[in-house]
């Protein structure tokens, strides 16, 4: 049986199609190298578990947060996801309104865990160019 470049396609396509549906849902959700969306991305617990929030822009309180609920000192991993170019950095403030402190996120990063003296310490964060 001759196999024609557009029917080995298709069995490449059916073949990527079978390992997508059945990758380990611990694959699947799997933080690290995501592509960009746009925001930083938190979590209260270290490996991208517990409550989740994710923001577009800055944040000045992390204790009053719309869809996710109160946040403040309670980061212990995050992943920034934005876009490439100018503000791609997060950077994390021990305080709200952005004060004290901070430890900066390169644009791509994800922290399985926030660096030594900052898990659950972040209260608010902005978008910069700093890192």
């Amino acid at each position: 049986m001759r196999i024609t470049p557009k029917k080995a396609l298709a069995a490449a396509a059916l073949s990527l199609l079978a390992t997508l549906t059945t990758t380990p849902p611990s694959q699947a959700t799997a933080p690290a190298r995501a592509l960009a969306d746009g925001y930083v991305h938190v979590w209260e617990h270290t490996g991208a578990g517990g409550a989740t929030c994710r923001w577009s822009g800055d944040d000045s309180d992390y204790r009053f947060n719309t869809g996710c609920g109160d946040m403040n000192d309670k980061v212990s991993s995050a992943r920034n996801s934005g876009y490439s170019g100018a503000y791609e950095d997060v950077l994390f403030y021990e305080n709200i309104d952005r004060r004290g402190s901070f430890v900066c996120l390169p644009n791509g990063a994800y922290w399985e865990s926030m660096p030594a003296g900052w898990n659950d310490r972040a209260s608010s964060h902005s978008w910069g160019s700093a890192c």
